[in-house]
């Protein structure tokens, strides 16, 4: 007698499929995907310097608008220099930091911004319509100064040698009041 369960039924017209993936079909994936990682990160180094850049741009301006706003306050008597005035150094947070309160080793370990204000040597530089056909006369009640920013670890930055490139500048106007 025959042994009928070690016999299998086989249909006509099937055959076995095979289960999975070719070698061919997984290499494709993969370098597909290698392709979408590398792109992904090459964007990344553009994407930190525009962060750093943007960064250093929002301090800069914030620097900026502190020393805007003490020059609008301070009485025009204590404006006593001409070209660049005293350095003033601050962090990569837009912290002032004085040379009194820092030491020489904290001074260099956390600079990351030399700021200074240019008065021009012309104290009263502007010039204002005055309605008549005789032209313009100086303005004796306001001055513009110029407020300069530089990302620079070097306590003794020199702005009058820098680059422009490396420096950041607004212009001001200041007015006189009750002196």
């Amino acid at each position: 007698m025959k042994n009928l369960a070690r016999t299998q039924p086989r249909f006509l017209g099937t055959s076995r499929q095979p289960a999975g993936f070719s070698l061919v079909e997984v290499t494709i994936a993969v370098a597909i995907s290698a392709l979408g990682f590398i792109t992904l990160l090459g964007l990344l180094p553009q994407g930190i310097n525009m962060a750093r850049n943007s960064a250093e741009m929002s301090v800069g301006s914030k620097i900026m608008q502190k020393l805007s706003g003490e020059m609008q306050s301070m009485s025009w008597n204590r404006i006593t220099w001409t070209g660049y005035g005293p350095l003033r150094y601050f962090t990569n947070e837009g912290r002032e930091m004085t040379t009194a309160d820092t030491s020489q080793d904290d001074l260099a370990a956390s600079l990351a911004f030399v700021a200074s204000v240019y008065v021009p040597q012309k104290p009263l530089d502007m010039y204002l319509p005055t309605g008549t056909s005789g032209g313009s006369t100086p303005e004796t009640y306001l001055r513009r100064v110029k407020i300069c920013v530089a990302t620079s670890a070097d306590p003794s930055f020199d702005f009058n040698a820098a680059s422009p490139m490396r420096i950041s500048s607004v212009y001001a106007l200041i007015a006189r009041m009750g002196d």
